[in-house]
């Protein structure tokens, strides 16, 4: 963990002169430092802001970043966000205009190692759930928050499914009390699912539903 010098006088009360040998050494410093290292999550959904606060020996000079997971599960590797850079003042670490979600975490980076940590609250501010309507897809939306939600179909292809115009809207606005929303998409091909993300904020997940039950991210 990281290493902290403490001098003083040998008489009591004395003032003491505290030095971390490798502040300016992230190299010296391996995995064993995040050990040390003490997460405090100020993430809220009704800010549309992440936020984490860092308590440690020494103050390190971190970057952090968005990460998102596939699943809630530490073994499963977190993808990078480009263009997320969290700004940090006094070892807090802030981005604004983020869905916060239990699966969109903050990558700590210190040299060459790095260490992810996700919102502690498991709650999410809005859900989704689909069904089939006749030639329609019925989504179905409750949110806790004003926000904007997009839906476009998609067909997956090797893992992935990219959605394909046109994009669907719709908005729960400032003021109203939380509910549920209802979007209706026209499915052309057999198999379609359909992708949902919120539209009014500049980093969110997508959130991938099959009407075969098939759920992902």
């Amino acid at each position: 963990p990281t290493l902290l010098l403490q001098a003083s006088y040998p008489h009591h009360d004395s003032p003491r002169s505290k030095r971390c040998p490798f502040h300016n050494h992230p190299d010296a410093y391996g995995p064993e430092l995040w050990s040390s290292v003490h997460f405090h999550d100020y993430s809220a959904s009704s800010k549309d802001q992440m936020a984490m606060a860092l308590s440690a020996s020494c103050p390190l000079r971190l970057q952090a970043t968005l990460c998102w997971r596939e699943a809630a599960n530490e073994a499963v590797p977190c993808h990078t966000i480009p263009n997320s850079t969290a700004s940090e003042e006094e070892q807090v670490y802030t981005l604004d205009k983020v869905d916060v979600h239990p699966q969109l975490c903050f990558r700590f980076s210190n040299g060459n190692s790095n260490h992810v940590e996700c919102p502690h609250q498991p709650e999410t501010a809005w859900n989704v759930s689909v069904s089939v309507w006749g030639l329609q897809l019925r989504l179905h939306l409750t949110s806790r928050i004003p926000a904007a939600f997009s839906a476009a179909l998609c067909q997956r292809r090797g893992g992935q499914c990219e959605p394909e115009a046109p994009l669907y809207t719709v908005t729960q606005p400032e003021g109203s009390a939380p509910g549920e929303l209802t979007l209706l998409l026209p499915v052309q091909v057999l198999g379609s699912c359909v992708l949902v993300w919120r539209s009014d904020v500049h980093f969110a997940r997508k959130q991938l539903l099959c009407p075969d039950g098939e759920r992902g991210s």
